[in-house]
């Protein structure tokens, strides 16, 4: 098979803070490939690092650089600019304007342009409002009060570091409370192993069962998949930031932000906090509201093409191939999720998606070109 792969590899992690850790375990982490010796927590032992738990963002970076230079040296890392239907395949334009034609185009663009920022805030000037992928450090917030918008990893992680920066963070949560989950002990006892076994997605016998019969929910009726998909493994924090993050950063629960807008040189944010109506001035405003996938986002997408994919949700239909309503289009990552289930939200989610892709692929013909579409920068790049 003719295989032609563009984008920069990795730029998503590349361009996280570099003290930032994954909350999956280093053995769900794996750049999947049908070699041996290229896992995570085998890189991890080369060098050093832990193999377990917590695996810094940029480790994971460097490992996944290594796998591609190794294994897939060819990757061309200029963005591709569209995709648009051509004769009975499609048309690929690079972001320098080179063309080149394909029977067949895989989608493997991750989480970037899926970034969501609440509607509550989006009155605000951008020079007020970021969302928490938009940061790799926090230092130019010194002294400035912020409020983060949310309860995940994410939003957590960044109020910590504006803590940590030397600003004034306060966090808004909707729910209850801070979740934060605790340090998984490997000597655990054969009870409790085997009431709660460990998997890819955590100790739990859903998580066991969601990896052991990986698609399994692609066969369950599409609403109650959706919600599964949605509710499960909801917003919480690791437990290397409980220390950091405790008595340091104050926490509004409960809350809920239903407008926002400038008032003088200060963000007024208009709250619903346990059912009364309170305001909140800050200085800038930090959404760690995580990602929502979006069809109509992917603007390399020609939008006759867009219009012809079939959605669940915002997110593409796929079959079991993990093949658009499209033919020859494929979409694999968390854009498959709504289609399978909250596994394939997750790197480990590869191990079972890219055989299936390529299988399919390869039994189209052996003649066939493919283009995979990487690029954690692409989205941003082709809206500019």
């Amino acid at each position: 098979m003719d295989v032609r792969v563009f984008g920069p590899p990795m730029r998503f992690w590349r361009d996280m803070p570099a003290s930032l850790n994954l909350k999956s375990f280093a053995f769900a982490t794996n750049i999947y490939v049908p070699r041996p010796r290229f896992t995570f927590p085998e890189y991890c032992r080369a060098h050093g690092l832990p193999d377990l738990e917590p695996c810094t963002m940029e480790s994971f970076a460097e490992y996944g650089l290594w796998v591609q230079r190794t294994l897939l040296p060819d990757v061309d890392p200029e963005c591709v600019s569209r995709v648009r239907p051509k004769g009975d395949g499609f048309e690929v334009t690079r972001a320098d304007g080179a063309t080149l034609l394909a029977r067949r185009v895989v989608v493997a663009t991750g989480l970037t342009g899926f970034a969501y920022v609440p509607e509550s805030l989006g009155g605000l000037p951008p020079e007020r409002v970021s969302h928490s992928s938009a940061h790799r450090e926090f230092s130019g917030f010194r002294g400035q009060s912020v409020a983060v918008v949310g309860a995940g990893a994410s939003a957590l992680e960044a109020a910590t570091l504006l803590h940590e920066a030397g600003a004034a963070p306060e966090l808004l949560v909707r729910d209850r409370d801070v979740i934060f989950h605790g340090r998984f002990d490997p000597q655990r006892s054969l009870r409790e192993r085997l009431r709660h076994p460990n998997s890819v997605l955590g100790p739990g016998r859903k998580s066991w069962a969601l990896g052991r019969f990986p698609m399994a929910l692609h066969y369950v009726p599409e609403a109650r998949r959706v919600r599964f998909t949605r509710r499960y493994l909801g917003p919480s924090g690791p437990w290397w930031l409980v220390d950091r993050f405790r008595g340091k950063v104050p926490v509004r629960l409960r809350t809920e932000v239903v407008g926002a807008r400038m008032e003088g040189d200060k963000v007024r944010l208009d709250l619903r906090e346990d059912g009364a109506d309170k305001s909140l001035w800050v200085d800038h405003v930090v959404a760690g509201t995580g990602y929502r996938v979006d069809v109509d986002r992917m603007s390399f997408l020609d939008p006759d093409l867009r219009a012809r994919i079939r959605r669940v949700e915002r997110s593409p239909l796929l079959t079991r191939h993990f093949e658009s309503s499209v033919s020859g289009l494929y979409f694999i990552g968390p854009a498959s999720a709504f289609s399978f289930g909250p596994l394939f939200r997750f790197v480990t989610g590869a191990e079972v998606a890219a055989p299936v892709v390529a299988k399919h692929v390869s039994s189209r013909g052996l003649r066939t070109r493919v283009v995979t579409v990487l690029g954690e920068r692409l989205l941003r790049r082709t809206s500019a």
